[in-house]
């Protein structure tokens, strides 16, 4: 039996802990997942929203958040900076955050605040549970009408 890569799997392509690029990263599609957030990963992460945006218009963003903790929380806080510097060199179409923790849901209902006056502001969000991360991808990738999960 052949083991293949889904696109869930990681593509080997990060060098920062902070993410790891899953398969489904391609086109206009950026597909991570998140670890400890730093200055450097942001800017890695950045530079690559900035690259796909100026190839596609627009890119869509897949991020999964696993086992959120306080801290992880925490250390993105690395990431206003950046936002503020980077943000409006991008453009996300759409975004999908998939987790289970408090600390995910707290910062993607963050996001949704300010995000009106906010540099990174996709133009749709939502958040789905682990177990809809299928659900979040095919939404992310295609628009596809939501089927199950996934919050507004």
């Amino acid at each position: 039996m052949t083991d293949t890569l889904s696109a869930f799997d990681a593509t080997g392509d990060a060098t920062d802990p902070m993410f790891e690029l899953l398969e489904a990263t391609g086109d206009h599609m950026v597909a991570i997942r998140v670890g400890t957030g730093t200055s450097e990963g942001y800017d890695e992460l950045y530079d690559l929203l900035i690259e796909k945006t100026r190839e596609h218009g627009s890119v869509h963003v897949y991020e999964e958040t696993p086992n959120w903790t306080l801290s992880m929380y925490l250390s993105h806080l690395h990431g206003v900076v950046p936002d503020l510097r980077s943000g409006p060199e991008f453009n996300i179409d759409r975004y999908a955050a998939v987790g289970d923790s408090y600390w995910i849901k707290l910062l993607y209902y963050q996001w949704k605040v300010v995000a009106p006056v906010w540099p990174v502001d996709p133009n749709e969000m939502r958040l789905y549970p682990t177990t809809e991360r299928q659900n979040a991808l095919e939404w992310v990738t295609k628009g596809s009408p939501q089927t199950e999960g996934g919050e507004n």
